[in-house]
């Protein structure tokens, strides 16, 4: 494993993830069920190897915008589904879900989704594939994620703080599908001069897929490269580090 993840003493994979013209000969293709987080992030975080999708192969209305294959249909669906749609909107517009209530109304969970940017247009192919295979192939990676306890949250968002120059968070945990927190909102920090990293997992519907106790935890590859270089002038390399993972783990 890459030293970042020897020194989490993780237990898993770290994962590349990046974008290929077509569907890898090496990877693994999900062939059927709704969401594709399993057979994706999920799978590559325990088996590790190189797992992809293209659109046809990503069914699940919110993977569009999430893995980058053009957007949501109507994000203003989307922002009815997430909130208390009222009887007159079901009626009126054939919305015959009442909502997942998640938001008091559908415009507050349109400044939610708002700021999640859309990528592609369904073309191309995305590969989550184990970080140090895919740092090796010198792949053109565009997000690292991990599949986290707490106490390894901890450690990683200490160090994506550690050499942070501007006032605010250094991570963020905003709302989205979990394939969204995954991949298109920690793509979108990496166009920023200054990228913050995304807990996720919060997502409802996908917590059924993950352990209990994990999150995950994706930063855009600029930020991982900022992270890895300061390893050895931070609190990692205090014993007291060690320490406090003998505690915790």
């Amino acid at each position: 494993m890459g030293r970042l993840s020897d020194i989490l003493r993780l237990e898993n994979h770290a994962v590349a993830i990046y974008r290929e013209k077509t569907l890898p000969e090496d990877a693994f293709v999900p062939q059927n069920g709704h969401c594709t987080l399993p057979s994706l992030f999920v799978r590559c975080t325990r088996l590790g190897g190189k797992c992809a999708a293209d659109s046809a192969h990503s069914p699940c209305h919110g993977s569009k915008s999430g893995f980058g294959f053009g957007g949501m249909g109507s994000r203003q669906r989307s922002a009815w589904s997430a909130s208390t749609v009222p009887e007159e909107v079901r009626e009126n517009m054939a919305h015959k879900s009442s909502g997942m209530s998640f938001f008091k109304d559908a415009d507050i969970a349109m400044l939610q989704l708002e700021p999640i940017k859309d990528y592609g247009d369904g073309s191309d192919v995305i590969v989550f594939q184990d970080l140090d295979d895919a740092i090796d192939q010198d792949k053109p990676i565009e997000v690292v994620a991990f599949l986290v306890d707490p106490s390894r949250l901890a450690v990683l968002q200490q160090l994506a703080a550690f050499s942070k120059t501007t006032p605010g968070p250094a991570v963020i945990m905003p709302y989205g599908h979990a394939c969204q927190q995954v991949y298109a909102i920690p793509r979108g920090e990496g166009e920023s001069d200054d990228p913050h990293a995304v807990v996720g997992m919060t997502d409802l519907y996908a917590r059924r897929y993950i352990d209990k106790d994990k999150m995950s935890f994706a930063v855009p590859y600029k930020l991982y490269k900022r992270m890895v270089d300061d390893i050895d002038s931070s609190f990692l390399m205090k014993e007291k580090y060690n320490g406090y993972m003998d505690a915790c783990l």
